[in-house]
């Protein structure tokens, strides 16, 4: 089991590597000038830098938006294994929905999801 796993993260670790270096082997190799190296949005020059600092409300969806998704990586294969799971499960799963609702009933009551 942990020779696998070893021999997962040492493949994968290799992959990254390799494609990192084959983009800097296969890419453009000539610099660019500087109206090449602007960002392009509808044809206007920009008005503000390209990498400006985001707003909280920004990382608030973010942070919403991974916690509910992971939820749903979780609840997947509860909803696929259906006709199999054990009353134990079941209960378990009810107890994480309930969780989940409760922390959506939060989120939303702290006006969190309001687009201000």
């Amino acid at each position: 089991m942990i020779t696998a796993l070893v021999l997962n993260v040492l493949v994968c670790g290799a992959l990254a590597l390799a494609m990192a270096f084959a983009s800097n082997l296969l890419g453009p190799k000539k610099p660019m000038g500087a109206n090449k190296a602007m960002p392009f949005e509808t044809g206007m020059a920009p008005f503000e830098p390209a990498f400006g600092k985001m707003t909280a409300t920004y990382h608030r969806y973010a942070v919403l938006f991974v916690v509910f998704d992971v939820d749903l990586a979780f609840l997947v294969p509860f909803i696929l294994l259906r006709p199999e799971v054990s009353r134990a499960e079941l209960l378990t799963l009810t107890g994480f929905v309930t969780l989940v609702a409760l922390t959506l009933a939060v989120v939303w009551r702290q006006g969190a999801l309001n687009c201000d």
